[in-house]
């Protein structure tokens, strides 16, 4: 017969061992924004969409977080992106905008703006950084959402030139049609963009980018300009003879087209 002593040992090696087995729990959750802290948040959002700036800035300054987001998966930052907000983009990103956030859709930044033809703000965020190339849940890149989502405007114009100055691929097929953004436009009708996107498809690279935007700005050809762009020439570098930069050179001679894609991809208008 088992002693008392005996059986209570068996008892606490039986306990020992049912804890070593056991899996280990779970690590505690990550401690949640204070409800002070999540009010400022929402009252940035909320000053994001309706564009106004300074109280954004006085916001931020008592600690609200550009970053943060809503259940909608919206940010101070991402908001700025779709809504064209240029100015409200420009401070979020000075302070600490994380520029390859993702929204629902496991979207960037640069992918919402170019849905809806805000060209100044793709300009913006391709020189932040951004992933230019990003694919989104349904399979389309920035330059897809640009066309499929497009118009023949100004605005759309400048969007899809600013995408190619930019460098973004233009040959993959979006992952749904498996189609590229030239076929997509061919698809659509939409013949000015179409001529955009083949002018960069077919455009040889030139040997001497700066004379090439240089000698695009003067001529008024906004698609050239953009190739010449993505062959990396300097935008603000003077003509050696008038000493004129390609900017100026555009809007001298009325050059709308050239001045906008310009001032988009970060043109020095002093």
């Amino acid at each position: 017969m088992t002693s008392r002593p005996l059986a209570l040992l068996a008892v606490v090696a039986t306990a020992l061992a049912l804890v070593a087995c056991a899996p280990a729990s779970a690590p505690p959750a990550a401690d949640e924004p204070s409800a002070g802290q999540q009010d400022l948040d929402a009252q940035l959002r909320d000053a994001a969409w309706a564009d106004d700036v300074d109280g954004a800035a006085e916001l931020i300054a008592r600690g609200a977080d550009v970053n943060a987001k809503d259940d909608t998966q919206q940010s101070a930052y991402l908001i700025a992106t779709s809504e064209g907000h240029l100015e409200l983009l420009r401070l979020t990103l000075a302070h600490g905008a994380r520029v390859d956030d993702k929204d629902s859709w496991n979207g960037t930044g640069l992918i919402r703006a170019a849905e809806r033809g805000h060209g100044h703000v793709v300009g913006e965020l391709l020189r932040a950084g951004i992933d230019r190339d990003h694919v989104n849940r349904i399979g389309y890149q920035a330059i897809h959402e640009a066309v499929i989502f497009g118009e023949d405007t100004p605005e759309y114009a400048t969007t899809v030139r600013a995408l190619i100055a930019g460098g973004v691929e233009l040959d993959r097929p979006s992952g749904n049609e498996g189609r590229t953004p030239l076929q997509m436009a061919e698809d659509r009708g939409l013949d000015g963009l179409r001529t955009i996107l083949a002018f960069a498809r077919d455009a040889e690279v030139p040997a001497d980018p700066d004379a090439a935007l240089r000698a695009a700005a003067r001529a008024g050809d906004a698609d050239a300009s953009a190739v010449a762009l993505r062959a990396g020439a300097a935008i603000d570098v003077p003509d050696p003879e008038s000493g004129r930069t390609p900017l100026q050179d555009a809007v001298s001679g009325g050059h709308d087209a050239v001045a906008d894609l310009l001032v988009a991809m970060g043109a020095d208008r002093g």
